[in-house]
């Protein structure tokens, strides 16, 4: 197993709302720490954050000034339920997103008329509840530093007709991408009924693509932003809910920090109310991905560790990993997606200072 203070580490960041502040967090310890990945892998709204972190801002701060902005002082206080959820919704996230108040009326009055009665309910109960409020010029200054970066970074975004993941990457993620497709391939080529099944979408696919502006975007576009942008089919939306978690490409390293916003485990009572199981839904929705990428990693490490095997497997380029996951320690539930809180950064502060550090 590799040394933690090995110099070939990988960092897995995962964003999921409000508890962005955990991954945001990680960063501000590992800026403190002098801990620089090799490769860094990044989803919704840990884009974000791993570039303001690229940049060399000062995160807690900035975290800070998020929580403590005044105008969302009022919903934070409010009791955890479905008040406090549409409290946020109507905030909106400052400099992110704004409720599509406007965007409502203006479909309803204006396609009323020429709607099916059956199709009522999509004007009345729009899938867009949410319009992103970025400007074009972040999303480009985020591609600019993602790509002038050294550090392999990946990112993604997913086609809901297509169902397939679009991997983003820098040019050093490229090289290290189509470096270890050569070599997996020369191992094991793929079969021809496996490579149709995938261009058919029979078979779950993930196409490698470089990184813009315009997939900048698309990696941030929540569920809630509907399937429309410009009077067109938004056809890519935010990877996190394909892959929240990016850990397969990052097998080029010998140590991968995963800071994770949720635990793998249900934290507290067991669920007693509708909205604790969707809570639940999704967090195992969130979980499933990533235990498979583990499960194929361990998978590999337990295969090193025959001494029959080791030598043959050494010698096709494999090597074992040390998977260092660093979870948030308590439940933060259904309507607390979209709430930052200052504690969830700090404890991911200690929590990731203790790991980082350790020999």
């Amino acid at each position: 197993m590799a040394a933690r203070n090995q110099s070939n580490i990988a960092f897995a960041l995962g964003g999921i709302g409000g508890s962005n502040g955990h991954g945001a967090g990680f960063l501000h310890a590992a800026q403190k720490a002098g801990k620089k990945p090799t490769h860094l892998s990044c989803t919704s709204g840990m884009i974000y954050w791993t570039w303001r972190w690229l940049e060399g801002h000062d995160l807690e701060q900035e975290f800070r000034e998020s929580v403590d902005d005044p105008r969302s002082a009022f919903w934070r206080t409010l009791p955890p339920s479905l008040l406090r959820s549409w409290a946020a919704y109507l905030y909106g996230g400052e400099g992110i997103f704004r409720p599509a108040i406007p965007e409502y009326f203006t479909r309803l009055f204006s396609r009323w008329y020429r709607t099916p009665p059956d199709r009522w309910w999509d004007l009345l109960f729009p899938a867009q509840v949410l319009v992103p409020t970025r400007s074009e010029q972040v999303y480009q200054q985020i591609a600019d530093a993602f790509n002038a970066s050294d550090i392999a970074i990946f990112f993604n975004s997913f086609s809901p007709r297509l169902g397939a993941e679009h991997l983003h990457m820098n040019t050093a993620a490229w090289e290290t991408y189509h470096k270890a497709g050569e070599e997996r391939r020369a191992a094991r080529p793929d079969d021809a009924r496996a490579q149709a099944m995938r261009k058919s979408g029979d078979l779950p696919s993930v196409k490698p693509e470089k990184i813009t502006a315009e997939s900048v975007r698309d990696a941030l576009w929540l569920s809630l932003y509907g399937f429309e942008r410009d009077g067109k089919p938004q056809e890519r939306i935010d990877g996190a809910y394909a892959r929240q978690f990016i850990l397969s490409e990052l097998s080029a390293a010998q140590v991968i920090y995963i800071p994770r916003p949720q635990s793998y485990k249900w934290l507290g009572e067991l669920p007693e109310s509708y909205v604790e199981v969707n809570d639940l839904q999704t967090e195992l929705w969130f979980n499933g991905a990533y235990a498979q990428q583990l499960a194929r990693i361990e998978l590999v490490n337990r295969l090193l560790r025959n001494p029959q095997l080791k030598g043959s497997l050494e010698t096709q380029g494999f090597h074992e990993i040390e998977l260092v996951p660093i979870e948030i320690p308590v439940q933060r539930g259904f309507f607390n997606y979209f709430i930052e809180d200052a504690s969830v950064f700090y404890h991911a502060f200690e929590q990731s200072t203790e790991a980082l550090c350790a020999k």
